[in-house]
C-alpha cells in the first residue's frame, strides 16, 4: 500500500541487539560497529526535539517504526519513546510501530507500553519476529534458546490487552529462510488458535509470511525466493483470513528478478522520497537499506527534518535517481520495491531542484 504523507519514517532507538539471527550479518557475525559510529540509544530529549519541529512545521507520516538495526526493546525507556510520539504527533501520524523479538519486553514492560498509548491517539502495531515454531529451531536460526520467554511475554500482552480493550494491533512475522521452512503450518496453528481464545476487540491481527530479502536482491535471491514459494504451496498457505487473524503473504520481488522490471529497466527507488530514517544519534537518512550511511543528511541535533528531507543534498540524490544515475550505496540495491515512484513525486523534485539551481537530469 502506498504511503501517505512523508511516507514511513523509521526511528532507530539502539542498534544493540540481543539475537544472532543467522540473516542479520551485522550482529550474526558480530560487528563491533553497525553504522561505522559507536553503538548506542536515541536520548530521550533528542527525540523530543526531532518531534517538536515535526510538529512545528506541520509534517505527516502514514507511520512510524521505531526499529532499525537493533532490538528497540534494548532501550530502556521505550515506552516513553513511543508515548512521546503519540501524544505530540496526535492526527499527523496513521499509526505507530514497534518490530521486537519481545525477548525483553518483560510483562511489567509489556503494561508499561499500553499505559503509554493515549485512548484517542494513534493505534499501536506490535511486530513480534518470531520466525519459528519450535524451541530448536529458534535457536537455530535466531543464535539464541528464548521461545519459551517469548511466548510467556506475548500472553501476558494478550491478556493485558484484551482487559483494557487497548488500540494495540499484532503481526507475528515469519521470515521463511533455510532451517525453518518447514515449520509454516505449526507457527500459523499456534499463533491463530491462542487469538482465538482471547475474544474479539478493537484490534486487526495478522500473521506474516515474508521472503527472505538477500542484499537487497544480490546473489542468492532467486534461491531465497523459491525457498519460500515451495514453502508456502508445501503448507497450503494463501493469503486471506483465518478465524480472527489476517494471513499475509509477501508477494513483491526484487527488482532483479522482477520480470516489468527486467523489462523496462531499473527506475529511481522510491525509497529516496519514501522511508527516511533516523539513526540512534539523530542523524537523519535516506533508506534503511543503507547500513554504513553514506546516505546521511546531517544531524537532527542542528536541523529540523524538513530542513534536511527538502535539502540541497536529498533533492541531487533524488534528480540522481531520476536521470538513471546510482552510485555508491545505491549501486547494487534493489531498491524499495513495496512502494511506488509516482509522477507528483518525481515532478516535485525536479521543481525543488531548479528552486535550489541545482544539477539537471542529464547524465
Amino acid at each position: 500500500m502506498q504511503p501517505t504523507g512523508a511516507g514511513v519514517l523509521q526511528v532507530e532507538p539502539t542498534d544493540h541487539c540481543n539475537l544472532r539471527c543467522r540473516m542479520c550479518a551485522p550482529h550474526h557475525e558480530g560487528w563491533q560497529t553497525v553504522h561505522g559510529i559507536p553503538k548506542g540509544l536515541l536520548s530521550v530529549p533528542l527525540w523530543e526535539r526531532v518531534l517538536d519541529g515535526l510538529v512545528k512545521d506541520d509534517v505527516h507520516f502514514d507511520h512510524i517504526i521505531f526499529q532499525w538495526l537493533g532490538d528497540p526493546s534494548l532501550h530502556p525507556e521505550l515506552a516513553r519513546l513511543v508515548g512521546l510520539a503519540a501524544a505530540k504527533l496526535m492526527n499527523r501520524v496513521g499509526y505507530l510501530r514497534i518490530d521486537t523479538n519481545a525477548i525483553r519486553l518483560t510483562p511489567p514492560r509489556m503494561d508499561a507500553l499500553l499505559e503509554q498509548l493515549p485512548v484517542n491517539g494513534p493505534p499501536l502495531l506490535l511486530v513480534l519476529t518470531i520466525d519459528a515454531h519450535t524451541e530448536a529451531t529458534y535457536a537455530d536460526v535466531k543464535g539464541v534458546d528464548a521461545l519459551a520467554r517469548v511466548r510467556r511475554n506475548v500472553r501476558h500482552l494478550i491478556r493485558a490487552r484484551t482487559r483494557r480493550q487497548a488500540r494495540l494491533n499484532l503481526q507475528f512475522q515469519f521470515v521463511v529462510q533455510e532451517g525453518n521452512d518447514h515449520e509454516l503450518a505449526p507457527f500459523l496453528r499456534y499463533w491463530t488458535d491462542l487469538l482465538a481464545c482471547q475474544g474479539d476487540g478493537p484490534w486487526h491481527d495478522e500473521v506474516m509470511f515474508k521472503r527472505l530479502s538477500v542484499g537487497g536482491g544480490g546473489p542468492g535471491q532467486g534461491e531465497a525466493d523459491a525457498r519460500y514459494e515451495q514453502a508456502l504451496a508445501s503448507a497450503g498457505i494463501a493469503a486471506g483470513q483465518r478465524g480472527p487473524v489476517q494471513v499475509c503473504v509477501w508477494e513483491r520481488r526484487p527488482w532483479q528478478h522482477d520480470d516489468r522490471a527486467a523489462a523496462t529497466g531499473r527506475g529511481a527507488c522510491p525509497g529516496l522520497w519514501l522511508t527516511p530514517v533516523i539513526r540512534h544519534d539523530g542523524a537523519l537518512m535516506m533508506c534503511c537499506a543503507d547500513l554504513h550511511s553514506e546516505l546521511n543528511l546531517g544531524s537532527l541535533q542542528q536541523a529540523t527534518f524538513s530542513e534536511l528531507w527538502h535539502g540541497a543534498r536529498a533533492t541531487q540524490l533524488r534528480l540522481d535517481h531520476l536521470a538513471g544515475r546510482f552510485e555508491g550505496v545505491c549501486a547494487g540495491c534493489g531498491g524499495i520495491n513495496w512502494y511506488d515512484l509516482t509522477p507528483q513525486m518525481a515532478a516535485a523534485a525536479r521543481s525543488r531542484g531548479a528552486a535550489l539551481g541545482l544539477a539537471s537530469e542529464t547524465p
